[in-house]
C-alpha cells in the first residue's frame, strides 16, 4: 500500500494521499447515494442519510424506511456528496496496486491490508476474510475494473480489529449483490448498484452516475471507522414529578468520547410526548460552542445542530418544559451524529406529571373526640354563666 503520513481522516475517508477533512464530511453520514435514482422493493432499512443527485426520483419509501438520517434528493446537500464522491472515485481509482487478483475469486481467500486489483470484472462466492493484523486503521481496498458480482449468500468477515470503515470497493462501472449477501465496506460505483433480495451492506452504498436499487436490504453506514466514536447523548428531567401545568428543566449533554480529534456537526432532535412542551418562556441555556438550538415556545421539537465538541469534551444545553396532561412522559431522542463519525445512540429520560397535593387551612381538624369536649366545656360555661346572673336572695 502507499505510503501517507495519514491513513485516515473524518470516519470515512483512508487519506490515500490526500482527500480532505472537508470532502469526508460531506459523505460520511451517507449510508445510499445514487447519481440517477434510488429505487426499492419491500421493507429496507437504511440506517443514515439517503439521497440522490442531480436525478431526483426516490421510491419506495414507505415500504422501506430511513432511520438516523434524512432522504435528500436533488437538494444541496446530495449535490456536495456526489461532488465529495467524483473526487473519492478518482482517488481510489488512481491508487497503485498491491496485489493483483485479476480471474481469481474473492470467496475462500483471506487477505491482510492493502490495494487488490482486477483488471476487468471480479466475483466473490462464499466468504472473502479480511484481517487487519490488530490494526483498527487498517484499509482494504479492491479496485474494479468492470463489475462487481456475489453469489447468494456471500460474505466479507472482518477479524483482529478489521473495520467495515475500512473496506473500500472502487468498480469501474456496476455492482450487483446477490440474495442475502452479507458485504462489509463502502460500495464506489461509476455507474449503478444493485441488493437483490435480503442482501446487506455495513458501509456505504455509493452510485456516482447510476440508480441504487434495493429490494428488502438493510444498508447501515459504517459507525466510527479507525477509531473514531460516534458521539453519546444523555438527557435528565429537573424534577422527577411536577403538577399539571407546572414547568420543571430538561437537560442535554453531548459528548466526544474520542481523544485526539475533535466531533464537528454534532446534532440531535428531540420530539417531546404528547402532554409534554417547551415552556414559555423556553429558559434556554447552552455550552455548545456553535451549536444552533431549536426550541419553539409551545412546541414539541427541540434540537441541537452544528456543535462543535473538541477531544474528550461534553456541552449541555437546557430547557424549561410543561406538562399539560397527566402520567408518565417518557421522553426519547433521535441518534446523535457527528460529521466524522457514524450514527451514535439515544437518550432517555422519564417525568410524571400528576395531581397536586390538596391545600389544607393552617388550623389543625378536630376528631369527634374533641368536639365532644368542646361541646361539654361550653354547656358547663353557660351554666356557670346563668348562676351568676341569677339575683342574690
Amino acid at each position: 500500500m502507499q505510503k501517507c503520513s495519514t491513513i485516515l481522516v473524518a470516519g470515512l475517508l483512508p487519506l490515500l494521499c490526500g482527500v480532505s477533512t472537508a470532502l469526508a464530511q460531506q459523505l460520511n453520514s451517507f449510508a445510499v447515494l445514487g447519481g440517477s435514482t434510488v429505487t426499492n422493493t419491500g421493507p429496507a432499512v437504511v440506517t443514515g442519510n439517503l439521497g440522490v443527485s442531480p436525478g431526483s426520483a426516490v421510491t419506495g419509501f414507505p415500504p422501506g424506511i430511513v432511520t438516523g438520517g434524512s432522504i435528500h434528493a436533488a437538494d444541496a446537500v446530495a449535490a456536495q456528496a456526489q461532488s465529495a464522491l467524483t473526487t473519492l472515485y478518482n482517488q481510489l481509482a488512481g491508487t497503485t496496486c498491491n496485489t493483483d487478483l485479476t480471474g481469481q475469486d474473492l470467496g475462500g481467500l483471506t487477505l491482510i491490508p492493502g490495494v487488490y486489483c482486477f483488471a476487468t470484472s471480479a466475483q466473490l462466492t462464499g466468504t472473502l476474510t479480511l484481517n487487519a493484523q490488530g490494526n483498527p486503521n487498517a484499509v482494504f481496498l479492491f479496485k474494479i475494473g468492470s463489475t462487481l458480482t456475489t453469489a447468494s449468500a456471500s460474505s466479507v468477515s472482518l477479524i483482529n480489529g478489521a473495520s467495515n470503515c475500512g473496506v473500500f470497493w472502487q468498480i469501474g462501472s456496476s455492482a450487483t449483490l446477490g440474495t442475502n449477501t452479507v458485504l462489509a465496506g463502502s460500495v464506489v460505483a461509476l455507474t449503478s448498484i444493485t441488493l437483490n433480495t435480503g442482501a446487506s451492506v455495513t458501509g456505504r452504498v455509493l452510485a456516482r452516475n447510476g440508480a441504487v436499487t434495493l429490494d428488502t436490504n438493510s444498508v447501515t453506514v459504517c459507525s466510527g471507522a479507525a477509531g473514531l466514536t460516534p458521539p453519546t447523548i444523555s438527557k435528565v428531567f429537573g424534577a422527577a414529578n411536577i403538577p399539571p401545568n407546572g414547568s420543571t428543566n430538561l437537560s442535554f449533554t453531548a459528548t466526544n468520547p474520542n481523544a485526539g480529534p475533535s466531533l464537528t456537526g454534532v446534532a440531535v432532535a428531540d420530539t417531546l410526548p404528547a402532554g409534554l412542551i417547551v415552556a414559555t418562556p423556553n429558559g434556554l441555556t447552552s455550552s455548545c460552542g456553535g451549536g444552533a438550538i431549536t426550541a419553539a415556545a409551545g412546541s414539541s421539537t427541540v434540537s441541537l445542530s452544528g456543535a462543535t465538541l473538541a477531544s474528550s469534551a461534553s456541552c449541555t444545553f437546557s430547557i424549561n418544559v410543561t406538562g399539560t396532561t397527566l402520567g408518565a412522559k417518557n421522553n426519547v431522542t433521535g441518534n446523535v451524529t457527528a460529521n466524522e463519525t457514524g450514527p451514535g445512540g439515544t437518550a432517555s429520560a422519564t417525568l410524571t406529571v400528576q395531581p397536586a397535593a390538596p391545600v389544607t387551612s393552617g388550623a389543625p381538624a378536630m376528631s369527634l373526640p374533641m368536639l365532644a369536649g368542646f361541646a361539654l366545656l361550653l354547656m358547663g360555661l353557660g351554666s356557670v354563666l346563668a348562676r351568676k346572673s341569677q339575683p342574690r336572695g
